[in-house]
């Protein structure tokens, strides 16, 4: 059994910073690679991490999955800090570089709440922003369109391990499972990127919420595709 502890280094290299959603530090030579930013403004769980355990190396890159706050909201910090390339889908970029209210959830009872409180919650604008498609391939990482969760949503493959976002997340029980739906913006959209991200092969999966997958990780999100009749 893998002992899997938030705010550690969980494979060779790879990193885990648990706040409300989960972040990934990628060591890669002397610089580092972020895995988005976290929900906090001041970042500081992931700024904390590196000061203690990685102290010698600077975030030379950032890649954003997707647009929600809890995955972008530190971004600002960390770029005032290393000044990185951050990553994201054109689709999505709007919400970062020019922060604008964001689609509301699909649930009534709480979409009123969103409204309400999205001004308090957007993030500050970030600048050295590079757009990311399809295909591209950026220092050994493969970029993925996952589109569904939200319209630009994004995946990263490298070296075995999946960097899903939000496309394919994990229940308590380290089960594959679709994004929820409450907060998705296209559900259908949402399935067939979760299919897509099945025809890939990986060893881990390393998703926006939940524990890691650490062996064998490919295999279960097809056998989720099966039990979840995609």
């Amino acid at each position: 059994m893998v002992d899997l502890r938030p705010n550690s280094e969980i494979a060779d290299g790879i990193h885990w910073i648990k706040g409300y959603s989960n972040n990934y530090i990628i060591e890669s030579g002397d610089d580092l690679i972020l895995i988005d930013t976290n929900m906090n403004r001041k970042a500081k769980g992931i700024m904390r991490y590196i000061r203690s355990e990685l102290s010698d190396k600077r975030v030379s890159k950032v890649f954003l999955t997707h647009h929600h706050v809890d995955h972008v909201n530190g971004a600002h910090v960390v770029e005032k800090v290393f000044h990185p390339i951050i990553y994201i889908n054109e689709r999505d970029a709007d919400y970062v570089i020019h922060p604008k209210r964001r689609p509301l959830p699909r649930n009534w009872l709480i979409k009123p709440l969103f409204f309400v409180v999205d001004p308090f919650i957007r993030n500050r604008a970030v600048h050295g922003v590079e757009y990311v498609v399809d295909g591209q391939q950026v220092d050994g990482i493969s970029a993925l369109f996952l589109p569904g969760h939200t319209e630009g949503s994004m995946g990263f493959l490298r070296n075995g391990v999946m960097f899903s976002g939000d496309a394919v997340v994990t229940d308590r029980r380290g089960n594959a499972s679709l994004p929820p739906g409450v907060f998705t913006e296209n559900m259908e959209q949402a399935k067939a990127s979760f299919k897509k991200l099945a025809g890939f092969d990986f060893e881990v999966l390393v998703g926006g919420h939940g524990p890691p997958i650490l062996e064998g990780a490919s295999e279960r999100v097809k056998e989720a595709v099966e039990r979840l009749g995609l």
